[in-house]
């Protein structure tokens, strides 16, 4: 395994790469079933259908009066129990042309009703113990089918409501508990080990002169839990390649990921290591600024080791570049696609090199507007990014339909 100017493949070539060695494992297909709730942060197992239909009764939309017929409508009500925890949503009571009863919103829909009348649209008149219900001053009687929620107006049962390979989220695991579920079928996490290298860094304080703050300890590991990762502990590496050994001999996950050290100066590590443990490369460099230095590794009892560059920026855009592929193939789901959006502005092309550029980008209105501070060191660009342009070393003109690369 050579040491020095490793042969680079396109960037679109290795995300297919990964893509590739993850389908080859299995372990990333494994099923488990959870509560909406606990589900949070996997992706879904199996495709997910709707198990009644979506609203499942017929229900009122607001608070006020179900009425039949026109007004003055007389006031009917049911027989309200004393104890406040009933469920009075429930309680109804059948009526006729010229009545009216209260109702709540989400209360079922008594027999005989025609529409809703909101209630700060109705006046109650009542004489000799007798209450009419009729319309407030300007506002007219609704009319049939006003403010009612019919039965599977949103959707009926069976029908499709997520893919396999969704990510859940919390706003998915709601949506799912209110549709009856109690347990959904989700994919094991991938379990990942993060190794962070780098004798110059440093994890408390302000760094001085010849040292760096740490960029990877604690973000890293919540990174990889929005893919629906495990995120194993982590381990921080001196330069030497005792320690570097150690960590591939001793971790367990399925996916390993270096932080530096996937260079090749003399204390670059990653590969030394990677060429005693007899790997095989899924690709060994990239044309790709930032992140030339990203390497991708098979180990020969199936673990994937990815080498991140040293250099923040570089780092995370290899990480957002190439995990999620990676993650897809082990989920048996196909490649993520690229989104696409409009350029709010020229890109220059490269005078002096081939290689495609990831740019941190802030899409906003359907535009992609290129964020300043990009150099392979800085991070400031990419806190504020929404995705990663995929600009040729060509260039491109503003108003082009650009790729886009997601960040999480």
């Amino acid at each position: 395994m050579p040491h020095h100017h490793p042969p680079a493949v396109a960037w679109e070539q290795a995300r297919k790469n990964l893509h590739a060695a993850g389908l080859t494992c299995t372990a990333g297909t494994d099923v488990e079933t959870l509560p909406p709730k606990a589900a949070i942060g996997r992706y879904t197992a199996d495709d997910v259908y709707s198990l009644m239909d979506v609203p499942h009764y017929d229900s009122s939309a607001m608070d006020g009066y179900a009425v039949s017929g026109t007004p003055p409508w007389l006031l009917v009500t049911p027989e309200y129990p004393d104890d406040e925890r009933v469920n009075i949503h429930r309680l109804t009571v059948a009526i006729e042309p010229g009545q009216a009863t209260p109702i709540l919103t989400g209360g079922l829909l008594p027999r005989g009703a025609q529409a809703i009348v909101r209630e700060e649209h109705t006046t109650l008149n009542t004489v000799g113990g007798i209450t009419t219900v009729t319309m407030a001053s300007g506002h007219i009687p609704p009319a049939n089918g006003t403010d009612i929620r019919r039965t599977g107006s949103e959707l009926p049962a069976g029908r499709l409501l997520v893919e396999r390979g969704t990510l859940i989220t919390a706003r998915l695991a709601a949506f799912l508990g209110m549709n009856g579920f109690d347990e959904i079928p989700v994919l094991a996490p991938v379990t990942a080990r993060c190794a962070f290298t780098g004798n110059e860094v440093i994890t408390i304080g302000v760094p001085e002169a010849g040292q760096v703050r740490d960029a990877f300890g604690g973000f890293l590991e919540a990174t990889l839990a929005t893919q629906g990762c495990a995120a194993l502990p982590s381990a921080r590496l001196a330069d030497t390649g005792h320690d570097f050994t150690t960590f591939l001999n001793t971790s367990h996950a399925q996916v390993l990921i270096f932080t530096g050290g996937s260079s090749t100066s003399g204390v670059d590590m990653v590969r030394k290591t990677l060429a005693e443990a007899q790997a095989t490369y899924l690709f060994e460099s990239v044309q790709v600024r930032p992140g030339h230095p990203a390497l991708a590794a098979r180990l020969a009892d199936g673990r994937i080791v990815l080498g991140l560059p040293g250099n923040p920026l570089a780092a995370y855009t290899a990480l957002y570049s190439y995990l999620p592929p990676l993650l897809a193939g082990m989920r048996g789901l196909p490649l993520p696609p690229l989104d696409t959006a409009e350029l709010a502005q020229d890109i220059p092309a490269l005078t002096a090199s081939s290689q495609q550029r990831l740019i941190p980008a802030l899409v906003r209105e359907c535009r992609a507007h290129p964020l300043p501070r990009r150099a392979s060191y800085m991070l400031s660009g990419l806190s504020k990014a929404t995705h990663l342009l995929v600009a040729d070393a060509s260039g491109h003109t503003a108003g082009e339909r650009v790729p886009l690369l997601p960040v999480f």
